[in-house]
């Protein structure tokens, strides 16, 4: 009789998917800014959108989107990533895109809403039996427990006081 492995679970699917589209779209935002228009340029636009700390902002932005993306793709720290991008998608909405309404050919915060709600439901749900993360919980519920060696009993510790107080053990006089 044969064996067949059962199908992976659709949720475990759909969270691989999530994680590779918004990965995806993060990745995109995050090479714009580190490849084509770099940090320098990058700070600029931050600037002129009066987002504070510009510089500090424009490069958090850009490492996140970049590094984090692949991370989200993999599965990789992902409550950290989603976390950390979360924060972005956050000052986005606040500085730049809800005075502009929902649509986002408008400049809208509709991308940047359906890219944080997607974020919460990975973070709520986990990233799924297709990732890093899962791997290494796994793994390490699979290694046993290593203890600590049990305290030593009280005639131990008397033999070794013992041992450092007679004239032949330990260095009394040094």
């Amino acid at each position: 009789m044969l064996h067949r492995p059962l199908p992976p679970p659709a949720s475990d699917v759909a969270l691989l998917l999530a994680r590779i589209l918004i990965g995806v779209v993060m990745f995109a935002h995050g090479y714009q800014k580190m490849v084509i228009s770099g940090i320098g340029r990058t700070t600029e636009g931050f600037e002129n959108l009066s987002i504070p700390l510009a510089i500090v902002s424009a490069s958090f932005v850009t490492v996140v989107e970049f590094v984090g993306s692949a991370l989200l793709i993999a599965g990789a720290l992902t409550p950290v990533v989603c976390a950390l991008m979360l924060v972005i998608m956050s000052g986005a909405a606040i500085f730049v895109h809800i005075p502009n309404g929902i649509f986002v050919a408008n400049g809208g915060w509709e991308l940047v809403g359906v890219i944080a709600a997607g974020l919460i439901a990975i973070t709520a749900t986990g990233p799924g039996r297709f990732s890093i993360d899962h791997i290494v919980r796994t793994r390490q519920h699979q290694q046993p427990d290593v203890q600590a060696p049990p305290p030593p009993t009280r005639h131990a510790v008397e033999a070794e006081d013992t041992f450092w107080r007679s004239p032949a053990g330990g260095n009394q006089g040094a």
